[in-house]
């Protein structure tokens, strides 16, 4: 099960392939378009809106999340996501940011791999959608423009400063404790409770005979080869590294009893007679700041890198036009049914909910200019979406049709 968590905390967090590819949505109704934002001279639809919403909730009852968020949370996250995508996009433009071909590329051979897909099954999924290739790098293109901007921006705002390392490294000292490590060899002979008697005692002559050569001079590891039933005999009885916890008390105790190269005599543990020899000893002690300093300034990194990137896309938005305009009028979708994403309540969201600059109104004649060739383009927008829902013209015309209204705003 997973929970659901709002967008604001998820945006950005990590970079998935697997969202820039767009999945058959044949389970959308018919859907009267409208313009639900404006972000600068570029316009987002209900119908662009409704399609990531349809795959979002799909995704989210796959992964069976709870509680289930209602269409309208989703709505207005993803919304949220897309005029956040639009500003991005637009900073890195105005930069003269540029992704080369071989990034697509790469991107693309990543999203057919991950999809299992043979080559030139992609683009025939694209035209079933009617939707082209061309179309699906630029999406590609712009996916990778925003996560450079945003990894760009938020590096060059975040700073560490040396008290602020110092600082975390004092109050957390107890993180950078290492304990005492012994490198350990041993010989094992078992001794299981069913063992009958005379077997135990003839497994104890082995053991003192064992123990006999090892303080002659003979090689540890040799005797260990020799005589020890651990699966450690083949490599000299070693056991690597280990410290006080990861031992049988019985084990543990004697080896921290000797000092570095002694032998023990025989151990017994529930496991049955043990010789032990330590090999090295590593004492325990506080890594030093020098040795943890990467570490902890990563963390400060990581902790700053969520704040600066809102920080950075406020700052987007109070430079841009941004409006909001999704819960301002009822949505009409005829024969919706019991579609999934006829499932929202029907009580409209305030513009506080809405979380964005929902209120944004022409305040000056410049503004209300633009705000007229926004209701001029709603209006041809919904010619040319009844066009292509009546299959007048194609889904990639359609969008043709689009960007030319947009050229003219």
């Amino acid at each position: 099960m997973r929970y659901w968590i709002p967008f604001r905390h998820l945006f950005f967090t990590a970079f998935f392939l697997w969202n820039l590819l767009w999945l058959p949505v044949s389970g959308l109704t018919a859907t009267v378009d409208r313009i639900v934002a404006k972000v600068n001279k570029e316009i987002i639809t209900l119908s662009e809106l409704e399609e990531r919403v349809f795959l979002k909730i799909m995704n989210f009852r796959k992964m069976n999340v709870q509680p289930m968020p209602t269409k309208e949370q989703v709505m207005s996250e993803e919304l949220d996501a897309m005029i956040m995508e639009k500003l991005l996009v637009d900073a890195g433009q105005k930069r003269g940011y540029k992704v080369d071909d071989k990034r697509v590329n790469s991107a693309i051979q990543d999203i057919e791999q991950l999809n299992q897909l043979k080559e030139g099954e992609l683009e025939l999924m694209l035209r079933a959608e009617g939707k082209s290739m061309e179309e699906y790098r630029q999406k590609i293109r712009e996916q990778i423009m925003m996560s450079d901007i945003r990894g760009y921006e938020v590096r060059k705002r975040i700073s560490v400063s040396e008290e602020e390392i110092q600082e975390y490294y004092d109050k957390n000292i107890q993180r950078y404790w290492v304990p005492a490590k012994l490198k350990l060899r041993h010989i094992l002979f078992l001794m299981e409770d069913e063992l009958p008697e005379e077997h135990k005692q003839i497994k104890r002559i082995k053991a003192q005979q064992a123990l006999i050569k090892i303080r002659s001079g003979e090689n540890f590891a040799s005797v260990a080869r020799e005589f020890s039933e651990d699966v450690s005999a083949s490599s000299g009885g070693d056991l690597g590294e280990l410290e006080r916890g990861k031992m049988v008390p019985e084990f543990e105790k004697a080896a921290f009893d000797l000092k570095e190269g002694e032998v023990s005599g025989l151990v017994e543990t529930p496991y049955g007679l043990h010789i032990i020899k330590v090999d090295k000893i590593t004492p325990g002690g506080t890594l030093a700041l020098d040795e943890v300093r990467d570490e902890i300034n990563n963390i400060f990194i990581k902790d700053k890198s969520e704040q600066e990137f809102r920080d950075y896309m406020n700052e987007l938005k109070e430079n841009a036009f941004v409006q909001n305009k999704l819960f301002s009028t009822p949505t009409v979708r005829p024969g919706a049914g019991n579609d999934v994403l006829a499932e929202a309540p029907e009580s409209p969201l305030s513009s506080q909910e809405v979380g964005l600059n929902s209120s944004v109104e022409p305040n000056s004649l410049a503004q209300a200019n633009e705000y007229s060739k926004f209701k001029s383009f709603e209006e041809k927008l919904r010619y040319y979406k009844n066009l292509r829902d009546n299959q007048r013209i194609s889904e990639e015309d359609y969008h043709k049709k689009k960007q030319e209204l947009l050229n003219h705003l």
